[in-house]
């Protein structure tokens, strides 16, 4: 049963942690404006509010990972995170577009906040669930021994 906890654990801990990560980085600048004196959290609009969102799914999914495990679950909560990964890069590069033509305004000087990378992060911690597991093989013979 030991073993069986920590299987559970090795499995509920990148949901919950990628999860969190995701939503702290909704809550983080995405762009920022005037050399960084007026930033925009992700949350402002509704592409942040649905990274929150999922990052909170996330987050959720792996508590219900821990309280009963399924690899069902486990492939569900990694597809999610996939697909937070790629809606963090359509927006990251939605950004980059933004930035590139607010970038023709000399007083302005757009940038990109750290939000979007940190989404982006916590989406491949996520994704991490994905991986196949690795079964315990029983110590056979080695080297010839």
């Amino acid at each position: 049963m030991n073993s069986h906890t920590a299987c559970d654990w090795r499995w509920a801990l990148p949901a919950v942690a990628g999860g969190v990560i995701v939503a702290v980085g909704a809550v983080l600048p995405w762009m920022s404006l005037f050399a960084g004196l007026h930033s925009y959290s992700g949350i402002t609009g509704l592409y942040g509010r649905l990274v929150l969102a999922g990052g909170a799914v996330s987050a959720i999914g792996g508590i219900a990972l821990l309280i009963r495990p399924d690899p069902r679950l486990r492939v569900a909560i990694g597809v999610w995170g996939a697909a937070l990964a790629l809606f963090a890069t359509w927006v990251l590069l939605g950004l980059r577009t933004t930035t590139r033509q607010l970038d023709r305004h000399v007083f302005l000087l757009p940038r990109p906040g750290s939000g979007l990378f940190v989404v982006l992060a916590g989406a491949l911690v996520v994704t991490a669930l994905l991986l196949p597991s690795r079964q315990s093989h029983s110590t056979g013979v080695r080297g010839g021994e």
